[in-house]
């Protein structure tokens, strides 16, 4: 039984600041979401991480969060070391840029050669710490409005300790948490192991990364144990091995932990190769060959090393010995898994590429994995292994509706764009087999779409490129991004208006004026069914640094629908902001700004 957030009253808690701009008759138009936040403090490394701290996991009941935050540069966001993907980003700067990210202290490739197994004489500190918060509000949504005070979480203030003793000063584990599920009290991830001296004053650890289960209420920590696959049947023979929990998922009264586990090296040189570091060898990388695993953990109790058994029999395609295969398995609807499976593309110098996969029951509690189908790309298909990296699936709904998303290895109109899609595994639909691709070149070729989740309401969250954001990226700047709501139901009835912002739904007007609460949302990660989703982004302590994009703060939010607003298409007379650019001009300032804003960055969204 879900819980509903929209009814709990809540005493006061924060105010934010508001960027205001008059209008002559303006209508007392509600925002359509009410906005809570979750902060987070400075304590365990967090402060050095205020630009890269990210939603990883959020329950169906918006009662638990969890996220990541990252400590080094980097030109990507979403850091996994499981997932092959994390490695084929490709930098789009300047070459000067990108050697910045890549290359010298603190730089993504510097620390990830420290995160291996043997330091040598330099002790790691973790670099990707992950947090879990509960909801646990104060304050209330006067009038039902975004305006002071709003809802506030419990502060973050520590990082998740799984391996690592929460007494040792000396923070040496990369974590995250992948998801939770709060009817089962357990959130899953992966742990890397402490790092200890040894008699010859080398910093070593027993394992590079391991599954874990916690326990929502107990804290009880569970490890989740690969298979050995050398004939000693000592893991440690196999350096440790690799493994990560996924999702869970309830079957015939036991809780199963669904992920992956390390089972053969792809060779012993790949293995060798990606663990040095070296940025061009990390399409070798993780060194092992991972298949998706089973874990039950029903009567799993704290410190247990749980065993776990093979739940699918091979992968999308596979041929070359030198490049890792892989299953990474996102979603779960109760009928089938989808994520992303390995194809090998051109050789082994080229290593393998994800693409997105359903995986369905044989009826023996064993899957079989099939690519999805249809995927195609703008332009000469005859060219889709040249200009895709990888295509990927991110979530399902009860209606077996599949979304995903196809990278570019290839430039397309100067960007090596995401581009999100929707397709239909409903065999009693019309629909069937279709691949659609809702926000694809809009509004311009190479455009940005990214799709991160959907509901059994057929809303989705992701991002895509501000409105503003049409520049060349490929050697320049990537584009900024701005989170967003897609109705997929309307897109098929074939609205006009089936996508917006999550800034556009945060604004309303009071009293003639129209009301923007100082966020900048960029990342939309999870929604559940009752529409509430997790977010990330920045706030503004002024107008003036909100509209020039100066001195934000990173926020992690929970945007809960209003209950009092039903109708999207009324939404509110507000300035669009967030999509301006951030330069200034001259001796422009504030007040000019704001005197224009009716006249040149307003928009209107009329019912049809």
């Amino acid at each position: 039984m879900k819980k509903s957030l929209l009814t709990r009253s809540f005493g006061i808690a924060f105010a934010p600041l508001l960027l205001s701009v008059s209008y002559a008759q303006a209508a007392q138009t509600e925002s359509y979401y009410l906005i809570e936040e979750i902060p987070f403090s400075a304590e365990n490394g967090l402060s050095e991480a205020q630009s890269n701290i990210v939603v990883t996991a959020a329950s169906e009941d918006g009662e638990f969060v969890a996220g990541n935050a990252l400590t080094f540069r980097t030109y990507f966001r979403f850091y996994d070391f499981a997932n092959r993907t994390t490695y084929d980003y490709g930098c789009q700067y300047a070459s000067e840029v990108c050697r910045m990210f890549n290359e010298g202290e603190g730089s993504f490739y510097d620390l990830y050669r420290k995160r291996l197994r043997e330091q040598r004489s330099n002790l790691y500190q973790s670099n990707v710490l992950a947090f879990l918060a509960e909801r646990n509000v104060s304050g209330s949504h006067s009038d039902g409005k975004n305006i002071s005070p709003l809802p506030q979480w419990s502060t973050i203030n520590e990082k998740l300790f799984i391996f690592d003793e929460q007494t040792n000063s000396d923070y040496t584990t990369d974590t995250r948490v992948n998801h939770i599920d709060s009817q089962l009290g357990w959130a899953v991830g992966y742990d890397s192991a402490p790092f200890s001296i040894s008699s010859e004053n080398y910093y070593t650890r027993e394992f590079i990364q391991r599954g874990f289960a916690y326990n929502l209420f107990t804290q009880a920590k569970v490890s989740l144990l690969p298979t050995a696959f050398n004939s000693s049947g000592d893991l440690a023979d196999d350096r440790g091995g690799l493994s990560a929990g996924l999702t869970t998922i309830e079957q015939d009264g036991r809780t199963l932990v669904i992920g992956l586990a390390s089972v053969g090296y792809s060779n012993n040189d790949s293995f060798g190769e990606c663990q040095r570091g070296d940025e061009q060898s990390y399409y070798r990388c993780s060194g092992f060959h991972t298949q998706a695993w089973v874990w039950d953990i029903t009567d799993a109790q704290d410190g247990d090393e749980v065993i776990g058994q093979a739940l699918v029999d091979g992968y999308a395609r596979s041929r070359y010995s030198n490049a890792p295969n892989y299953n990474y398995l996102k979603d779960y609807n109760g009928e089938f898994f989808v994520g992303l499976s390995s194809d090998d593309v051109y050789d082994s110098n080229n290593g393998s590429r994800g693409r997105a996969a359903i995986y369905s029951d044989n009826g023996d509690g064993t899957y079989q994995v099939k690519r999805i189908p249809n995927i195609r790309i703008d332009g000469d298909n005859d060219k889709f292994e040249d200009s895709v990296s990888h295509t990927w699936a991110t979530g399902v709904n009860q209606q077996n509706l599949v979304i995903g998303n196809l990278r570019y290895v290839e430039v397309k109109s100067r960007n090596r764009p995401v581009e999100g899609f929707v397709y239909d595994a409903n065999e009693s639909s019309e629909n069937f087999e279709t691949v659609n691709w809702p926000l694809r070149n809009k509004p311009f070729s190479g455009a940005n779409s990214e799709f991160a989740d959907i509901n059994n309401n057929g809303l989705i969250v992701g991002w895509k490129d501000g409105a503003t954001e049409e520049q060349p990226a490929y050697n320049g700047t990537t584009r900024r991004q701005t989170a967003m709501l897609l109705d997929y139901q309307r897109y098929l009835a074939g609205e006009t208006s089936f996508n917006w912002s999550l800034n556009q739904l945060t604004c309303y007007e009071q009293d003639g004026e129209a009301k923007v609460p100082l966020y900048r949302i960029e990342y939309a990660t999870h929604i559940n069914d009752e529409g509430d989703i997790f977010a990330s982004g920045y706030h503004y302590e002024t107008a003036n640094d909100f509209i020039y994009g100066l001195n934000p703060r990173p926020v992690l939010l929970k945007l809960v629908r209003n209950p009092a607003v039903t109708d999207i298409d009324d939404l509110a007379v507000c300035p669009s902001l967030e999509e301006q650019k951030y330069e200034r001009k001259g001796a422009a300032n504030i007040w000019l700004g704001l005197i224009l804003l009716p006249l040149v960055f307003v928009r209107r969204f009329i019912k049809k």
